[in-house]
């Protein structure tokens, strides 16, 4: 495949949804070559997450305080890292300057903070959104399907899938991220929608074994299997950390080349998703302990991934040669 990104000809293929951190995927897979290390890769992952599966059904209980507690740590150390080159990616392959650099940084914490003020004012509606952000961003990892219908199917089903064995669960979290318990109303829309996403899901496997990415359709299986045996927190946790995460992690560092300076950029900008973390934490102010992490971690991930989908896509739907006429004319 050839990819222009002055013209962004991949961002109109189907399952690339014109986000240009869904476009560095495929090229990841050609410039790591390979079946050998894509194997190897998900074979560990896969085995992770049913190494769990395996605990949790021999009794040991993953859905307690302290394993919810150790999931949202997972995700904000692990998870959160993916999305920091974003910027540095943008600067690199739209070649822009100083100031278009400052007005993006503007934007990603614009869009940070009214994402924010939606939690304040709608915290359901807020849940709501930030859902149907996760559904196109997480079809992003099935863009192979060449299909959005089957990769957006394959997102709804990861999402909604606690819903079938953990509705209560499921319930309790999203109450606790919005401190509303109209948010359990969106947990049983999970539920209804569980049955017919799955049947989707199992289409996509199906496509993905037939057109030889036989290791993706045994990690995607291992990740729904885990997404409906596990507490709704863990589970996520996992496929957040041991598949999207490392998956993206990985495209951003080849489209930077791995230039030395993610060494300084992932750990700094990460610290500073912690600090607000921390300071969500710091102002729930609640008793339970477990419910105030759960709702810090996944308030900080939904102002994050705001400006981590929408900012990339507004500078691929932007000219480049535009955006650096601009740059050069201030």
């Amino acid at each position: 495949m050839v990819n222009d990104h002055h013209g962004n000809h991949d961002a109109m293929r189907p399952g690339n949804f014109g986000f240009p951190v869904a476009n560095c995927l495929e090229r990841n897979l050609v410039a790591t070559s390979a079946t050998g290390v894509r194997m190897y890769q998900t074979t560990i992952q896969a085995s992770g997450l049913l190494a769990l599966v395996a605990l949790h059904l021999s009794g040991v209980d993953l859905g307690n305080n302290g394993a919810t507690m150790a999931a949202c740590i997972a995700i904000l150390l692990v998870g959160l890292p993916h999305g920091t080159l974003d910027l540095e990616i943008i600067k690199r392959e739209q070649q822009a300057g100083n100031l278009r650099m400052s007005a993006l940084l503007l934007l990603y914490i614009g869009l940070g903070a009214a994402m924010f003020m939606l939690w304040w004012l709608l915290p359901v509606a807020a849940l709501a959104t930030f859902i149907v952000v996760a559904v196109v961003h997480f079809s992003e990892d099935w863009q192979e399907l060449q299909s959005t219908f089957l990769a957006q199917g394959m997102a709804i089903a990861l999402l909604s899938a606690p819903a079938l064995l953990h509705l209560p669960e499921l319930e309790q979290a999203f109450v606790a991220v919005t401190g509303h318990k109209d948010a359990a109303l969106i947990a049983n829309l999970m539920l209804l929608l569980a049955p017919m996403s799955m049947a989707v899901a199992c289409v996509s496997l199906l496509s993905l074994w037939q057109a030889g990415l036989r290791d993706q359709a045994g990690v995607s299986a291992a990740i729904l299997i885990g997404m409906v045996v596990l507490p709704p927190v863990v589970g996520f946790a996992l496929f957040f950390c041991l598949y999207h995460s490392p998956r993206h992690l990985r495209s951003a560092l080849t489209r930077i080349a791995y230039a030395p300076v993610w060494r300084r950029v992932v750990p700094l900008l990460t610290l500073a998703a912690l600090g607000l973390a921390a300071a969500l934490f710091a102002g729930e102010g609640r008793t339970d302990l477990s419910a105030q992490l759960v709702a810090a971690s996944f308030v900080t991930l939904s102002l994050l991934t705001m400006p981590h989908m929408l900012v990339p896509a507004i500078v691929g739907a932007f000219p480049a040669k535009m955006a650096r006429g601009l740059d050069h004319a201030n």
